[in-house]
């Protein structure tokens, strides 16, 4: 992932960072299609947001709805407080990335400029209705309006009590075969098998398993090519196949693979799906998958749905890959085939970070025991103030993972005990996760006996750490080269000097005393010239 995407990430969560690169064509597809794209947007948005959302849906007449509802109006609601118009602004910036709002029509705006002093610019307002993110907050926007297709998705939603939001609802007819249902499997089944799909995933990133190394004759997706292409991993040919083409095979883990496997299930998931959904783009398949991923966020886990005569050819691929990845379960009565959600596919829409992350801990908790796991709920780590750390868990992700920042001292069939080092925390520095990253898994993994005390993790593990990676920034290496040997007599070492300081990003260091200078490697040819002349003035003055 790009910078801005983690910051976006880290800021709104992996779902709202997801539909805010989909283009304003996409997004009008997606809320004028079935409902679950707009309810699934709403679930995702902070308290703050839902309550703007709620309050235009509903607005009086001339307030809310297509019609618009006055700034002022929306600024009332928020006046009171402490930081009442800086929540304002986040949930506006948040609601503009997601097109679910949108600045005044341009007819009403245009209407305010020729009535008003001229000082606006016309030409910017004839670009179109629509506004960039930025521009909802702008001084010139008097007036909001929702997307009228996310409008009419929430009216729809609310006044059916979420019943019926479909005119065919995928598994409905699954409602009166009894068969069906009873050869869905239990929950303690389902679990466990989201679990085996996800660990043997996670493992097979970390290369300590090749469970999805080789897809088999009917799997299409090929997780190792996905881990590739989502940045995760790099690539090396392994040989040469039938035809001429490289065979490729992952080479390590990068930057980006470390810091995936320290994220929630629910970033992790939705890492895979926006590069599994680029792909799908080169079967202009894009908002089908998308659409369909989204309906699934609403489906009961554990219940079975119809596939066989219920879903499309595109919508049966995507059930299969999935089936793959361990979000979904597959099977067949009677020749017709069902899928059933699991728990890993349940919270992938509740996905702002600062409200939702616990949500989808607690979603994928009992289905993957990752870097994803819920540790809100039965953290399993143990840290003492001599840097032992102690995780009483079975699973072998949990282990792998613990292994990228501590030093392996043995391993039981439920115990897991290591030591934070120097050398061991570097490492995983120099491998891309970041101190803090360390810190906060630890903290949140942390057992529930020790997360009875405050702090759960002791400060002096986690001021450690942060002082290792410090150590790892002290020395800043630069390409330079070394100028010595001046004459200690004429000015000639003073002149030299003086001329590199005067240049910006020069002069690296210097020694008065030894009369010794580096410059920047890159300045070096540059500064040839200037030695030169410098040198002949030098001999022509002794």
């Amino acid at each position: 992932m790009s910078t801005t995407r983690d910051a976006l990430v880290a800021r709104d969560g992996a779902f709202i960072a997801f539909l805010s690169e989909l283009t304003d064509g996409e997004m009008d597809e997606l809320y004028a299609g079935a409902p679950w794209a707009s309810l699934a947007a709403l679930r995702a948005l902070d308290s703050v947001g839902k309550q703007i959302v709620l309050r235009m849906t509903y607005g009086a007449s001339g307030e809310g709805g297509a019609s618009g509802i006055d700034r002022d109006v929306v600024e009332r609601w928020f006046r009171d407080g402490d930081g009442g118009i800086g929540a304002m602004t986040a949930a506006m910036e948040r609601l503009g990335r997601l097109r679910v709002l949108r600045a005044g029509s341009r007819e009403e705006r245009m209407k305010d400029v020729e009535g008003g002093d001229g000082d606006e610019d016309v030409e910017a307002l004839m670009r179109g209705e629509e506004e960039t993110t930025s521009s909802l907050m702008d001084p010139s926007v008097t007036s909001y309006v929702l997307h009228p297709a996310f409008a009419a998705n929430v009216r729809r939603a609310l006044e059916r009590g979420f019943a019926g939001l479909e005119d065919f609802d995928a598994g409905e007819e699954t409602k009166g075969d009894a068969e069906a249902q009873s050869k869905a499997p239990d929950r303690a089944t389902l679990n466990a098998y989201a679990k085996s799909k996800w660990e043997d995933l996670l493992l097979t990133l970390t290369g300590a398993s090749d469970a999805f190394a080789k897809p088999g004759s009917k799997v299409r997706l090929d997780a190792q090519a996905l881990f590739r292409a989502a940045g995760l991993t790099t690539a090396t040919a392994s040989g040469i196949k039938k035809g001429g083409q490289k065979r490729l095979k992952n080479a390590g883990v990068t930057a980006a693979g470390f810091r995936f496997l320290l994220t929630t299930a629910q970033e992790q998931i939705w890492v895979l799906l926006t590069q599994y959904i680029a792909d799908s783009q080169k079967n202009a398949a894009t908002i089908g998958v998308i659409s369909f991923l989204l309906r699934l966020t609403f489906q009961q886990p554990g219940r079975a749905y119809a596939m066989t005569g219920a879903l499309s050819e595109t919508e049966q691929d995507v059930v299969r890959d999935l089936t793959h990845l361990g979000l979904l379960y597959t099977f067949e009565v009677k020749k017709k085939w069902y899928y059933v959600p699991t728990l890993l596919s349940s919270g992938l829409s509740s996905g702002f970070s600062a409200e939702g992350a616990g949500d989808a801990r607690r979603s994928a908790g009992d289905a993957a025991t990752s870097a994803s796991a819920a540790a809100a709920d039965s953290g399993h780590i143990i840290v003492e103030t001599n840097y032992r750390v102690y995780a009483y868990t079975s699973s072998l992700v949990e282990m792998e993972i613990l292994r990228l920042f501590t030093r392996a001292d043995y391993r039981l069939p439920n115990l897991y005990v290591g030591m934070l080092t120097r050398e061991s925390v570097q490492n995983a520095l120099r491998a891309g996760v970041d101190a803090e990253q360390i810190v906060a898994y630890i903290r949140a993994h942390a057992h529930k006996q020790v997360r009875r005390k405050k702090p759960s993790v002791p400060n002096t593990v986690c001021d450690q750490i942060r002082l290792w990676a410090r150590d790892m920034e002290r020395v800043d290496a630069q390409d330079c080269v070394l100028y010595c040997d001046f004459p200690t007599a004429g000015g000639f070492y003073e002149a030299v000097a003086r001329e590199a300081a005067k240049r910006p990003g020069v002069l690296l260091w210097k020694d008065d005393v030894g009369r010794k200078l580096t410059v920047r490697a890159s300045a070096h040819e540059s500064m040839k010239s200037v030695v030169a002349v410098l040198k002949k003035k030098h001999q022509q003055d002794a």
